[in-house]
């Protein structure tokens, strides 16, 4: 009998909390597809299309270019873009973010892919609920995805490749350590570090060596990057020789890493993207590159992805997009018409 009171117990609880999380799924998406309805400032315009975009880091301005990228290109075609990170919502997770997509009925979802079982799941699970999920810098061959807007790995990788053999010693070992966030780490980012690897065990000039290491830093509090970056640059011996930054968060700790503790021109570091902040060093010569995806092209692309196949029934597996080399002589290119 006891056995049964805690059986009921435990059932009824598990109930509550499904209640409860649907419950808050219906409240915040209520509100958000009014205001799909509202449109911009105080035009009142119906979309016939509503499109989520989840962000890992959705303050970034790399996930800002591809959020107003896709925002336009969807305007043009009557859809509206609504972007959503986990970091918004207290305690939940990407795959969350992609449950209350889901559950909303949203028209498509565009995502950059975590490579996890339960988001291959989820993935799967929206298109049989017709809703078709495009992913984008990083793919996930594994899941049902419609479509991949990004760049594959090797080609990545070979970007990678050509700027750190400039920075090899002529003679010795050259330490380079591949510096990412929790939130950047993804599949894509591993197998970009092992064509690195693969390719400048091929390219080394004889009498060079590589001594090639990768960081993971735990972001789950803000602080937490600037905080390791520091730690590591207070003690001389831990710097690498190069430094390749593989998100934007990372690049501007390290840059303002580099001025705070004098190591501008004894650490070679390779960015990523081109914020201000990144262009800035570039152009001060206190980091020697940057590297980065066509942010304008991910962002129309995924909107096309999604409007041709919700349009025709199908699109192209893999939308292929450019790849840019930032260094001090075409830094212009990449700033604003007011910052120029």
């Amino acid at each position: 009998m006891e056995t049964m009171k805690k059986s009921t117990l435990t059932i009824f609880c598990i109930l509550a909390g499904c209640i409860f999380f649907l419950s808050g799924v219906w409240i915040y998406f209520q509100k958000n597809l009014d205001r799909v309805e509202l449109g911009e400032g105080e035009r009142a315009t119906a979309y016939q299309r509503h499109y989520l975009m989840i962000a890992n880091d959705k303050d970034t301005g790399m996930w800002q270019s591809v959020y107003e990228s896709a925002s336009k290109e969807a305007e043009n075609k009557d859809a509206y873009v609504e972007l959503l990170s986990p970091e918004q919502m207290n305690g939940y997770s990407q795959a969350d973010c992609l449950k209350i997509g889901i559950a909303s009925k949203v028209d498509g979802i565009i995502l950059e892919a975590d490579g996890s079982k339960e988001e291959q799941h989820l993935i799967t699970e929206a298109l049989k609920d017709g809703i078709p999920v495009v992913t984008v810098m990083t793919d996930d061959t594994a899941t049902s995805r419609i479509s991949f807007v990004g760049l594959n790995s090797y080609q990545m990788g070979s970007a990678y490749t050509e700027q750190i053999q400039g920075m090899l010693k002529d003679k010795g070992s050259t330490s380079v350590m591949f510096l990412s966030t929790s939130s950047s780490k993804t599949q894509e980012t591993n197998l970009v570090y092992s064509q690195v690897k693969k390719e400048l065990e091929s390219r080394k000039k004889p009498g060079q060596s590589v001594d090639l290491t990768e960081y993971c830093v735990d972001s789950s509090a803000d602080f937490d990057t600037e905080e390791f970056v520091r730690d590591m640059f207070v003690s001389d011996e831990s710097l690498p020789d190069v430094i390749v930054c593989m998100d934007e968060v990372v690049t501007e700790c390290v840059c303002q890493a580099l001025v705070d503790y004098n190591q501008v021109g004894n650490v070679k570091v390779i960015g990523y993207y081109y914020s201000n902040v990144t262009l800035n060093a570039i152009d001060k010569g206190i980091i020697s590159s940057a590297i980065a995806l066509d942010m304008e092209e991910i962002g129309r692309y995924s909107v096309n992805a999604l409007d041709e196949y919700i349009s025709f029934g199908h699109s192209n597996n893999y939308y292929s997009v450019d790849q840019h080399v930032i260094t001090k002589d075409n830094t212009r290119e990449y700033r604003t018409e007011d910052e120029k």
